[in-house]
């Protein structure tokens, strides 16, 4: 009678394990069809020339502004080395900036790093900031950017263009 209760307990245990099984595969085929909703963005990236900033399309995850925002942000500094009509001012650098979003302000804060491995000039200055300002007011829900090095604010990027001011995107540069 014991060896009776022990192997039905033994079964009982193995069709349940067999179910819990069936159901997390069950759920784990249903939610890889569901990809999340991605949302199109304009990039403004520098051309090959240097000279102007092009928009470029890219597809990124529709949640909320601030995930959006540094989403845009990584797409900047991952660039696109591959598209010989474009050309990288923002070193490829892991979280080099970061950002923040509030009031309708994107903060974003650069790591002293970035800033040291940017080219020198005027003009490349002036086409990495808008290539940030302009990506990330495209944005529902930003209208200017700020920007600081490691938290603090500058008075310039490399010596060229006042940091203290709150941009406001520009698509003619």
């Amino acid at each position: 009678m014991q060896v009776v209760t022990i192997k039905k307990n033994s079964v009982i245990r193995a069709v349940i394990f067999a179910l819990i099984l069936a159901m997390g595969f069950g759920i784990a085929l249903m939610s890889r069809g569901k990809e999340a909703p991605e949302a199109e963005v304009k990039l403004y990236l520098v051309d090959a020339e240097m000279l102007r900033l092009i928009p470029v399309s890219a597809y990124i995850p529709q949640t909320n502004t601030e995930k959006m925002a540094q989403c845009v942000l990584d797409e900047l500094i991952e660039g696109r080395d591959d598209n010989p009509k474009i050309r990288r001012l923002i070193p490829k650098q892991k979280r080099c900036m970061t950002v923040e979003v509030r009031d309708g302000i994107a903060y974003v804060d650069i790591k002293s790093e970035m800033v040291d491995a940017h080219p020198d000039g005027r003009d490349l200055e002036l086409l990495t900031v808008y290539s940030v300002v302009n990506s990330l007011t495209g944005l529902d829900g930003i209208k200017n950017v700020r920007f600081t090095v490691e938290g603090k604010v500058q008075k310039d990027f490399k010596g060229y263009i006042d940091m203290r001011e709150t941009f406001i995107p520009d698509y003619y540069v």
